[in-house]
């Protein structure tokens, strides 16, 4: 008797998911501008970025920085997709 693994939620395609994470964040109007960025961002991300980010994350950012983005949207972008692909268990504080 074999036995079965639980059935997986499907998967969204990646630029779904992108798209949600510019669109919590950003101005519509400039959406488009940092879906670039945002992809790139997404690609450095191997793991779970303790204690540091690696050095490629860092280029990443610092070449969208030089490129006129701004360095708290991309903060805010890189926060949710590292909130939506590394969720933290919540603590309970008693209350």
């Amino acid at each position: 008797m074999g036995s079965r693994r639980p059935a997986q939620p499907p998967r969204r395609r990646s630029s779904e998911f992108l798209r949600e994470v510019v669109a919590a964040v950003v101005p519509e109007q400039q959406r488009e501008r940092y879906m670039p960025f945002t992809r790139e961002l997404y690609s450095s991300f191997h793991r779970p970025p303790a204690p540091d980010f690696t050095r490629h994350t860092k280029l990443v950012v610092q070449k969208w920085f030089v490129r006129g983005l701004s360095g708290h949207l991309m903060w805010l972008i890189g926060q949710r997709l590292l909130g939506r692909m590394f969720p933290q268990p919540h603590a309970y504080n008693g209350s």
